[in-house]
């Protein structure tokens, strides 16, 4: 008898044994911050592994164009916010293999020794297997749950990819509005550095008095002060595109930027079916609908533990010589609670996943909206902008007709010039107005605007 009790408890040793064989390993990553920094410092576009990402993307063989859509990709690879979406949603992904694995059998061994008796053996031992049957509805309930997150998983990594596009789009918009300002500005300069040379020729001869030539001084030195802040304008938005991009800043030096379709954007069209669609299937909508879908299946599981689960435990028992088979069953007795603590914040948090979802959604809509209100208004600032710059343009062609016939001086043309300038400055603010109301339009709707008219 004795010698059948090892047998069994070898052979239950080797099943308690071989699981493990297929158990993970743990593997230590630590993190050198040193390596990191080296690494960030050294990334650029001419990367192999990131020109393989991007043909990859687009399908496409040969060096890249670098514009909107290629600079949004490379944002997607460098910055850590892709990573970090995606570590999440393995994570939920993770949470769905837990759900919908079955729970583990327990193994209990207590033996024990009886001093008063020896023959025919004093020993009692065996083992006891117990199994726990969930209640019914539980372990669906949980998978209900697990999906859920994962799709909010999913659809934060289209979240985080609009956002990277609309940072890429403002730094990309600021800094097409700075190098235009700056050319300008340069030429503004030009201008009243001519004006005040022809003023202080006048002054000297006695045409003009020392407060015009101070009035044409001041206004040379206002303009290189302007043009001094707008080299800074364009230098900060050159470091704020590579903030956007996850890369240094000397990794666009020598890079050519395509604007194409920021200088000629698509135009919008008819706006109510992507409003439409938008208010239904932007992404963070349908991810507030998992959560939603998340918090119902955790009421489910709530009330589903209302019912108690079973531990069936069929065991062995070498009982003093006697050879004896068992079955134990066990379950909590639902005589103090019911769960409904539980299932009352089970019931609290579906309502407030269902609030979030409403919240979403209106903050959806009002963003829509005022998008769509900016750009009404930004258009109606451009067409009269353009106005103003085509009236100022005409009186510019007339003066130089004028001056060229002999009938003004130097000083009304240069007047005329400095003037097409100003009107010119003000038509590219109008502009950058314009096509950063079109960027919010499109973060609004998911929907790109800010591409060349030729790739409609």
């Amino acid at each position: 008898m004795m010698e059948f009790s090892l047998r069994t408890a070898k052979r239950l040793l080797v099943l308690l044994i071989l699981p493990l064989a297929s158990c993970a390993t743990y593997r230590a990553r630590p993190i050198h911050p040193a390596i990191t920094a080296r690494e960030l410092a050294a990334r650029s576009l001419c990367d192999p592994r990131l020109l393989r990402f991007i043909a990859a993307e687009e399908h496409r063989a040969g060096p890249p164009r670098w514009n909107l859509e290629t600079l949004t990709l490379v944002a997607t690879y460098e910055r850590p916010d892709m990573p970090l979406a995606m570590a999440q949603l393995g994570e939920a992904k993770a949470e769905e293999i837990t759900a919908a694995e079955l729970p583990n059998p327990t193994v209990s061994v207590l033996p024990s020794y009886n001093t008063t008796t020896t023959v025919p053996s004093p020993w009692k031992v065996g083992p006891i297997v117990s199994f726990l049957i969930q209640s019914f509805g539980e372990r669906p309930a949980l998978r209900s749950q697990a999906q859920a997150r994962a799709d909010a998983a999913r659809q934060a990594i289209a979240i985080t990819a609009w956002r990277l596009r609309a940072a890429v789009r403002t730094s990309l918009l600021t800094l097409w509005g700075a190098e235009r300002a700056a050319s300008l500005a340069k030429r503004g300069l030009a201008l009243a550095s001519q004006y005040r040379g022809a003023v202080a020729q006048r002054y000297r001869a006695g045409m003009d008095s020392a407060a015009i030539l101070n009035s044409a001084t001041l206004a040379q030195e206002q303009a290189q002060l302007g043009l001094a802040a707008d080299e800074r304008t364009l230098r900060l938005a050159r470091a704020a595109l590579a903030t956007a991009l996850g890369l240094p800043v000397r990794a666009l030096r020598g890079i050519y930027l395509d604007m194409a379709g920021i200088s000629h954007p698509r135009p919008p069209g008819r706006l109510a079916p992507l409003v439409h669609a938008a208010l239904t299937e932007r992404p963070d909508i349908l991810a507030a609908i998992a959560r939603y879908r998340a918090a119902q299946a955790g009421l489910r599981l709530a009330i589903a533990r209302q019912y108690p689960s079973i531990n069936i435990g069929p065991g062995y028992h070498y009982d003093q010589g006697d050879n004896k088979f068992i079955l134990a069953m066990s379950l909590p007795l639902p005589i103090f609670n019911q769960n409904q603590g539980p299932i009352a914040q089970a019931r609290a948090a579906r309502r407030v996943a269902a609030e979030q979802f409403l919240a979403v959604q209106a903050h959806a809509l009002g963003q829509i909206e005022r998008a769509q209100a900016d750009w009404r208004a930004s258009v109606a600032e451009v067409a009269t902008a353009r106005g103003v710059r085509a009236s100022v343009a005409e009186l510019r062609e007339r003066r130089r007709v004028e001056f060229g016939a002999g009938q003004i001086g130097r000083l009304r043309l240069l007047g005329a010039e400095e003037a097409f300038v100003q009107a010119a400055q003000g038509a590219l603010a109008a502009s950058v107005h314009e096509r950063d109301a079109l960027g919010k339009l499109e973060a609004a709707l998911y929907h790109p605007f800010l591409v060349p008219a030729e790739s409609r």
